[in-house]
């Protein structure tokens, strides 16, 4: 028996269960005790990451707003500069579609997917609380 003997570090198991695409994009988290301004740092169908001076604390609920959308989340880390945050419900392909197109930033991640929109077409109106 080998009472020094070197084991294998146990690597933490995966919590996302999407993958996250890199966004830059202005958002702001409302909430109750006061907003707070950042940026979109990378985003999925179940969360998102936010760049700010001021993260709220873990547990928090807010509402995440960006661009044209806003969802209902909660923070679920937060460190130095940053947070993390899940959303109540996943959001629909076609939001992040629509951001990912707006506001990419390094590799991307998930593709347009297919719709009737021409490039020359009018903008959508804002769409609230997605769901």
């Amino acid at each position: 028996m080998k009472l020094f003997a070197r084991t294998k570090p146990v690597s933490a198991p995966e919590r996302r269960s999407g993958p996250r695409t890199r966004v830059d994009c202005l958002a702001t988290m409302l909430m109750p005790t006061g907003n707070r301004s950042g940026r979109l740092f990378d985003i999925s169908t179940t969360g998102a990451r936010l760049t700010t001076q001021d993260p709220p604390p873990k547990g928090v609920s807010a509402i995440l707003d960006w661009s044209l959308h806003e969802a209902y989340c909660h923070v679920i880390w937060t460190k130095p500069g940053m947070c993390g945050v899940e959303f109540d419900r996943p959001l629909p392909q076609r939001v992040l579609d629509e951001l990912i197109e707006e506001a990419s930033t390094g590799p991307r991640l998930v593709h347009r997917s297919t719709d009737d929109d021409s490039p020359g077409g009018s903008p959508r109106p804002p769409t609230r609380f997605v769901g």
